[in-house]
C-alpha cells in the first residue's frame, strides 16, 4: 500500500479522487491548498501527488517548483488537474509533473490514469546488485547532488567551503569551494532581499555553524548576467555522536519567480491605488510612473503619448528616481524613431536587453549619456488604437520575459483606460454645460431679431390704412435688417453643422498657407485702415499644408476680422505664420484690443457664444466665427487656442499639420 497526497481546494473534487485512490488499494492524505500538501508532502514522503493547479496559498504550479527545490522530496512524481489551464499550456510542460488531467474527468478516466503511476504491489526491498552505484561511491554522490535543482554547500569546523555542487555554484559564481565563509562576503555580492548587504554573520551557512536550523533565509544574489535572483535558503549543523558542531550545510532555493509574482501584484495594485485616490489629479500619470518604477525598482519611466494634431509622439509623464538624473528628451518622435516610435510602429512589446549594443534602439544621443543598462517600450492603447507608448529603463540587464511582459502590457492598458476615462469625463462635462448654454444662446440670438421684426410688423399693421409708404419705410428697414439678421444667422448654422457632422466634404489638396493669409491681410486692410489700425505680417516666401483653400481662408478671414473689429482705434494687429520644425505649420494672429476675462475663454469657441465685453460695447456679431474656425481647424486634423488678458489684447494661435494625416 503507497501514499499518496491529494491536493484539491474544491470538496467535491476532493472526495472523487480520494475515493479512486482507495478503491486502487493506497492510503490517501487529503489537503485543501498547495502549503498544507507541501508539509504533507515532507511528512509523509508519498509516492504520487494529484494537485489541482488553481489553489490558494500556493498554486499547483508553485508546488511543483518548491518540490524539485527541496532536495529531501525532489523526485516526488505530481499529476496534475485543471480547470484553469488547457492540458497543452507551455506553463505545465515546464512543472516536470508526470500528467496533466483536464477536467471535468469521469471515475473509468481518473482510474486509468492514476492506476499507471501507483504500484500494483508493495515494492520489495533488496540490496543492490553487484557493480550497482552506492552512496559510499564518490562518483555517485557528486552525480546526485549535481543532479539537484537546488545549490547545496558544506562547510567544516573552521567554516571553509569543502563542497559546492554545479546549481550553488551557477546561483553564486565559481570558485566557491575552498572559499572560508568570512570572505564570502567579499568575494561574492551577497545581499539582503531589500539590497542592503549581507554580513559574515548574517549568512545561513554561518548561523548553522553557529549551531541555528535556519528555515527559508531570503537571500538576493545577481547572475553572470547581472540579473537579480531570489534564493530561499535553508541550513543544518552538523554534529558528531557527541552533539559537536563539525561543520554545516545548506541548500538554496531559487524562488525568483514567486518573488517576481509577489512584486508585480504589488506593482498593479499600486497603480489601481493611484487611479482609485488621484482620478483627477493633475499629476494623475506622473504617480503612476512613480508607482511602476519604485515597485518594479526601475529607476526611469516615460510616458509618450500620440499628438493628433502631427501624428507624432511627444512626451506626457516622467518618473525619476530620486538622485538620478533625467535623459535628454526629444520634443517629439516619430513612427519608428527610436525605442519609442519603433514600438508605435511595431504595436508590440519591446525589449532592449543592452541599451549599448550595436543593434540597440535607443536613440544614440540618449544611450551615449546614461548610465542603465536595459530598457524596454510597451503601447498604450484605448480600445484598438494606440494612444501613446511607455518606456523604461533599468541598470541591470533585462532579456524577454513573459510574466513581466503580460504585467506590463495590462499596465498600460490600464494607464490606456484611465486617459480615455479622464477624456470622457471631460467631454461628457463640457458637452452637458455646451448644450445647456446653446439652447439658451439660439434662443436669445433668434428672440432678439424675432421681437424687433414681430414689434414693427404690429406698427406697421396699426398705421392708418391712408398712411403714405415713405412714413413707414423706416419701421419697414428694421424688419429688413432683422430678417437678414436672421438669414445670416441660420445660413451659418446650417454651414458650421454640415463641417461638424461630416456633410461637407473638404477638398485636400497642397495649399500654400502664406499665400491665403497674405489674401486675408489685404482684405481686411481698408476697414482696418478706417480706423487707424495697422495690420503687420510676417510670413513665409511659402509654406505648404494638405487642405481645403477655401475653408482656410475662411478660417484665416475670421481670425483677422475678429482681431480688427476688437482692437482699439490706432492700434495694430500681428499676423505670423511660421514653420515648426518641418512638422507643423503655426499661425499667430494678436491684437491689442479690450481682451477676453479669464472665465469665459474656454467658452469662446462654442456656438453663438460672445464675450460680455462684446455684447454690452454694441459691437457686431453672431457668435460663430470662433466655433466655425474650431471646426475647420479640426477638420484639417489641428488644433486652435486663445490666450488673452483683458488689458493687453488676445492672442490665437493655430497649428496645423504640414504632412496629410
Amino acid at each position: 500500500m503507497a501514499c499518496v497526497v491529494v491536493a484539491e481546494d474544491n470538496l467535491d473534487h476532493q472526495r472523487v479522487i480520494a475515493e479512486v485512490i482507495r478503491r486502487l488499494g493506497h492510503e490517501v492524505i487529503v489537503t485543501g491548498d498547495g502549503q498544507a500538501a507541501l508539509k504533507a508532502i515532507r511528512e509523509y514522503r508519498p509516492a504520487l501527488v494529484v494537485a489541482d493547479v488553481d489553489m490558494p496559498h500556493l498554486d499547483g504550479l508553485q508546488l511543483c517548483v518548491a518540490i524539485r527545490h527541496d532536495p529531501e522530496i525532489a523526485g516526488t512524481p505530481v499529476v496534475l488537474v485543471t480547470a484553469y489551464l488547457l492540458p497543452g499550456d507551455p506553463r505545465l510542460a515546464d512543472t516536470g509533473a508526470l500528467a496533466v488531467l483536464g477536467k471535468p474527468f469521469g471515475v473509468p478516466e481518473l482510474t486509468e490514469a492514476l492506476r499507471g503511476y501507483l504500484p500494483s504491489e508493495p515494492p520489495v526491498v533488496a540490496g543492490p546488485p553487484i557493480g550497482t552505484p552506492s552512496p559510499a561511491n564518490p562518483a555517485f554522490f557528486d552525480a546526485l547532488l549535481d543532479c539537484l535543482d537546488a545549490g547545496v554547500a558544506a562547510c567544516d569546523a573552521e567554516g571553509r567551503v569543502v563542497l559546492a555542487n554545479r546549481t550553488m555554484r551557477e546561483f553564486i559564481g565559481p570558485g566557491i569551494g575552498g572559499v572560508p565563509i568570512a570572505d564570502a562576503t567579499r568575494k561574492f555580492v551577497l545581499l539582503h532581499p531589500d539590497g542592503t548587504p549581507l554580513r559574515t554573520h548574517e549568512l545561513a551557512l554561518s548561523r548553522a555553524l553557529a549551531g541555528e536550523n535556519v528555515e527559508h533565509a531570503e537571500l538576493l544574489a545577481h547572475d553572470e548576467l547581472n540579473r537579480p535572483r531570489w534564493f530561499a535558503v535553508n541550513a543544518r549543523p552538523v554534529r558528531d555522536a557527541s552533539g559537536a558542531v563539525t561543520g554545516a550545510v545548506a541548500a538554496l532555493h531559487d524562488v525568483t519567480s514567486q518573488h517576481r509574482n509577489r512584486q508585480f501584484q504589488h506593482c498593479e495594485n499600486e497603480v489601481l491605488k493611484v487611479i482609485a485616490d488621484h482620478p483627477h489629479a493633475a499629476d494623475a500619470t506622473d504617480r503612476i510612473l512613480a508607482a511602476i518604477g519604485s515597485t518594479l525598482s526601475w529607476p526611469y519611466l516615460r510616458l509618450w503619448l500620440v499628438d493628433e494634431v502631427t501624428d507624432l509622439l511627444r512626451p506626457a509623464g516622467v518618473y525619476t528616481a530620486p538622485q538620478e538624473r533625467p535623459l535628454p528628451v526629444p520634443v517629439s518622435m516619430a513612427r519608428g524613431t527610436g525605442l519609442a516610435g519603433t514600438c508605435w510602429q511595431r504595436a508590440d512589446l519591446i525589449w532592449v536587453p543592452d541599451l549599448h549594443a550595436a543593434d540597440s534602439l535607443v536613440l544614440p544621443s540618449i544611450s551615449a549619456g546614461a548610465d542603465f543598462r536595459a530598457a524596454g517600450a510597451v503601447p498604450v492603447r484605448s480600445g484598438e488604437r494606440i494612444v501613446g507608448v511607455l518606456t523604461f529603463f533599468s541598470y541591470e540587464r533585462q532579456e524577454p520575459d513573459s510574466a513581466l511582459g503580460v504585467l506590463l502590457t495590462g499596465l498600460a492598458g490600464l494607464i490606456g483606460a484611465f486617459l480615455e476615462q479622464r477624456r470622457s469625463e471631460v467631454l461628457a462635462l463640457h458637452l452637458a454645460a455646451a448644450t445647456d448654454e446653446y439652447i439658451a444662446l439660439v434662443g436669445h440670438e433668434l428672440r432678439t431679431p424675432l421681437t424687433s421684426i414681430g414689434a414693427y410688423v404690429d406698427l406697421i399693421a396699426e398705421s392708418p390704412d391712408d398712411l403714405p409708404l415713405g412714413e413707414v419705410r423706416e419701421l419697414l428697414d428694421v424688419v429688413q435688417r432683422n430678417n437678414a439678421r436672421l438669414r445670416d444667422l441660420v445660413e451659418k448654422l446650417l454651414d458650421l453643422a454640415a463641417l461638424e457632422s461630416g456633410h461637407a466634404k473638404l477638398t485636400i489638396r497642397p495649399v500654400d498657407l502664406t499665400d491665403v493669409v497674405a489674401a486675408a491681410v489685404d482684405a481686411v486692410a481698408p476697414a482696418a485702415a478706417g480706423r487707424g489700425i495697422t495690420v503687420e505680417a510676417n510670413l513665409p516666401d511659402e509654406l505648404t499644408v494638405p487642405g481645403d483653400a477655401e475653408r482656410l481662408r475662411q478660417m484665416t478671414d475670421a481670425l483677422i476680422e475678429n482681431a480688427v473689429k476688437f482692437s482699439r482705434a490706432d492700434s495694430k494687429v500681428t499676423v505670423a505664420l511660421t514653420d515648426e520644425v518641418g512638422e507643423v505649420a503655426v499661425l499667430t494672429v494678436a491684437d491689442n484690443g479690450t481682451g477676453v476675462a479669464p472665465a469665459e475663454q474656454p467658452r469662446l469657441f462654442r456656438r453663438l457664444y460672445r464675450a460680455g465685453n462684446a455684447r454690452h460695447t454694441g459691437i457686431p456679431g453672431t457668435g460663430l466665427g470662433l466655433a466655425l474656425c474650431r471646426v475647420v481647424v479640426e477638420r484639417h486634423h489641428g488644433s486652435i487656442t486663445l490666450a488673452s488678458h483683458e488689458s493687453t489684447g488676445t492672442t490665437v494661435t493655430v497649428r496645423l499639420p504640414r504632412l496629410e494625416v
